[in-house]
């Protein structure tokens, strides 16, 4: 398990110090003045963010108690943008994780932090004057890497990649006043929950079936997004997606929102807030001490100071 995590943990970071390479010997070419760039590739706008966050707590012979820790999380932010004419394609990749090690020698645990995978995908056409409203079909899936455990028990799965995997697809129309900002609405929109682990998929978790491996929904769908720069040093990135059934349940919204704040203290440091937020009455939490089973709004933060590097 811990071999996995840092090989995946590793795999993003040599992605981004590829795409960083890719993106000085670009800038180089372009000081070249007898270098000519297709039209084809002015069209296009290829840019992202990374960072690598590391904390760490000691405590030897200490009154007040303490635990050894080390932390380790990491984001991977890219995006590659296609513009021209009416005709616009935004392609959106961002990859996220995180964990946790406490104690030491036969007594360390493991836990996650952070474990994102999610891409979206969207084709518009304007069909406005102003070329700010746009007809568009828009997919998005997202996942995790490794599995979830109900911890402090590090032996049940709760979770998988594809366990569970989220799809949604759907045709509609995206407002894009901005460039930092648009929202896309979906009156017709696919979404598919897929379980793939079998266990989870024989316990019916995430709303499949017991013994199925994919739900199938059809309702609305509304995603909205924003990235920008607040000041010099401070940018925020908050995406916000909302989805309602027509066939179960329909008006019971299912809510996706997350939100990254970036404060920059110089090129490569820079410190950050992360936080989720997750309705979704199919994911069933089991009862503990204070409260009971059922559907409940899940919600995550992380606070980080660390290496940040922004592509451009």
């Amino acid at each position: 398990m811990k071999k996995i995590s840092l090989f995946l943990l590793l795999s993003i970071f040599s992605q981004s110090a590829i795409s960083q390479e890719i993106q000085k010997v670009a800038k180089a070419r372009e000081t070249v003045s007898s270098v000519v760039i297709p039209d084809s590739l002015k069209a296009w706008y290829i840019g992202g963010s990374g960072s690598f966050a590391f904390s760490q707590a000691a405590f030897s012979n200490w009154a007040a108690g303490g635990q050894n820790s080390i932390g380790l999380d990491a984001y991977l932010d890219l995006m590659a943008n296609y513009h021209k004419g009416r005709h616009v394609w935004g392609n959106a990749l961002s990859l996220g994780y995180g964990f946790n090690i406490l104690g030491k020698g036969n007594q360390t645990n493991f836990t996650k932090s952070n474990d994102k995978l999610e891409f979206t995908s969207a084709y518009g056409y304007a069909f406005s004057k102003d070329k700010k409203w746009l007809l568009t079909v828009l997919l998005n899936f997202r996942s995790q890497f490794s599995a979830g455990y109900n911890y402090p028990d590090d032996s049940t799965v709760i979770s998988n990649f594809m366990a569970p995997g989220y799809l949604v697809a759907g045709l509609g129309i995206t407002y894009a006043p901005a460039k930092w900002f648009y929202v896309y609405l979906s009156p017709a929109s696919g979404r598919f929950t897929f379980v793939i682990d079998k266990k989870l998929s024989d316990a019916g978790s995430f709303g499949v079936d017991k013994g199925q491996t994919m739900r199938s929904e059809f309702g609305s769908y509304l995603r909205a997004n924003m990235n920008k720069d607040l000041s010099k040093t401070i940018n925020l990135t908050t995406t916000v997606a909302l989805f309602t059934d027509y066939m179960k349940n329909f008006g019971n919204i299912d809510v996706n929102w997350d939100l990254l704040l970036t404060m920059k203290v110089n090129k490569w440091l820079a410190a950050s807030i992360t936080t989720q937020l997750i309705y979704d009455d199919d994911i069933i939490i089991k009862p503990d001490a204070t409260e009971p089973g059922g559907p409940r709004t899940q919600f995550k933060e992380l606070l980080g100071i660390g290496i940040t590097y922004k592509i451009h």
